[in-house]
């Protein structure tokens, strides 16, 4: 299911992001070569409704960053949800939605207890990163 969110409202279920990624995305919007950016990110709901990153950390975090009002997001409701097997980077973010699906709750409690608990954590973690990105 394909919904617009508030990035703010996602919680990740990692403690990292990928430079040369987050760099990607910043050059793709700053051109408005949006057809670029990696495919739309995966989410779950946890037992009390929150949505919780199973994949495209990067996105978010660069979204959410930017202060973006909204953006999408496929919320999976099973390991088979996923995004159409048109392209390479769909059939790959499909076998991570297969393989983390079951996981990523377990992960969202180990990296908050790290004390990573939102993407504004995540991204203070990355603070040179964004703020060069942010002065381009």
């Amino acid at each position: 299911m394909l919904i617009s969110v508030s990035p703010e409202k996602i919680a990740p279920s990692q403690d990292f992001l990928k430079e040369n990624t987050v760099r990607f995305i910043f050059g793709c919007l700053r051109t408005g070569n949006l057809e670029e950016l990696p495919p739309t990110p995966l989410v779950r709901k946890d037992p009390q409704g929150n949505l919780v990153a199973i994949d495209g950390h990067n996105l978010i975090a660069v979204r959410a960053f930017r202060d973006d009002e909204e953006m999408e997001v496929i919320v999976a409701e099973s390991a088979t949800d996923g995004l159409p097997p048109t392209s390479e980077a769909n059939r790959t973010r499909n076998e991570e939605l297969a393989a983390k699906f079951d996981t990523v709750l377990a992960e969202r409690e180990k990296v908050a207890a790290e004390g990573i608990e939102t993407f504004a954590q995540l991204i203070a973690k990355y603070k040179p990163l964004f703020d060069e990105l942010s002065a381009a």
